[in-house]
């Protein structure tokens, strides 16, 4: 039996007043702060603790480790992720807030290349994705939808490279011997969400992923946990989203928790969801 946690949103709180850093930060920090305690520290904590004593193979994050793509909060992304694990045992696909601006995917590099991987370098962050991590039965294949939008925009996109660089790595994993799983921030598919919100690419991507019979895709972005089937092209799709790790449910959104996906020999697979107090 392999298994790999999906934990997602994080959302490390505080967030600094963003001085400097021009208007989407400032206002992204005033919409922050219109939800006091939202997003709470001590429960991110609680839920990674409860991650680690499930003793999982391999950590797949599906970004929003942060709100604004300020240096400081880089750092404590930083501390974060390494208590999750190493980054050998820990994936991690970048969100909308992670990549807030341009400015901050460069700091984003910069201060977090060590759980990015090759290649190296400030240019378009989605350039270092896919990526794929094996553990025991599953492919952990980890991609970037996040990418710096317009000032109202939550919106990601892969791109085509990314999505041909994808197909190429579906073609050579050997089926027999792991079971892919995908992770991204955005759902590439979610009827009824708000085109501001949306994954561009979606549509592209589930199409790819159905070729190759992919069962399964692990994504955030919506705060709730979640699971829709996709079906076309002859193929089943699952979907399933993960809340937010730090939520304290004040706000009418799902409590805080996560995913385990147990992966059995015969490639099988089943979904445990465990909230966190």
């Amino acid at each position: 039996m392999t298994v790999i946690a999906h934990v997602s949103d994080l959302h490390l709180t505080p967030v600094p007043f963003p001085i400097g850093e021009g208007l989407k930060p400032a206002l992204g920090w005033i919409n922050w702060r219109r939800k006091p305690g939202a997003h709470d520290a001590a429960i991110a904590s609680r839920t990674i603790a409860a991650v680690a004593a499930a003793r999982p193979d391999h950590v797949a994050l599906t970004g929003d480790l942060i709100e604004l793509g300020l240096a400081a909060e880089y750092a404590a992304a930083g501390a974060a992720l390494a208590e999750f694990g190493d980054p050998d045992q820990v994936s991690w696909s970048p969100g909308n807030h992670d990549v807030y601006t341009p400015r901050a995917e460069k700091r984003l590099q910069a201060i977090l290349g060590d759980w990015l991987g090759a290649p190296a370098g400030a240019g378009d962050l989605r350039a270092r994705f896919p990526r794929v991590a094996l553990a025991g039965r599953a492919a952990v294949v980890t991609l970037c939808s996040g990418t710096p939008t317009w000032l109202f925009s939550a919106e990601g996109e892969l791109g085509r490279d990314q999505l041909a660089r994808l197909d190429s790595l579906l073609s050579g994993l050997d089926r027999t011997a792991s079971l892919p799983l995908i992770a991204i921030h955005h759902p590439p598919h979610a009827p009824g969400l708000s085109r501001l919100k949306r994954l561009r690419d979606g549509e592209a991507l589930m199409a790819l992923l159905a070729r190759h019979g992919c069962p399964l895709v692990l994504h955030g972005h919506l705060h709730r946990a979640c699971d829709t089937l996709w079906t076309g092209g002859g193929r089943s799709i699952r979907l399933a989203g993960a809340p937010s790790a730090s939520l304290a449910g004040r706000h009418g959104d799902d409590p805080a928790g996560f995913t385990l996906i147990h992966v059995d020999a015969d490639l099988g697979f089943r979904l445990e969801r465990r909230t966190v107090p």
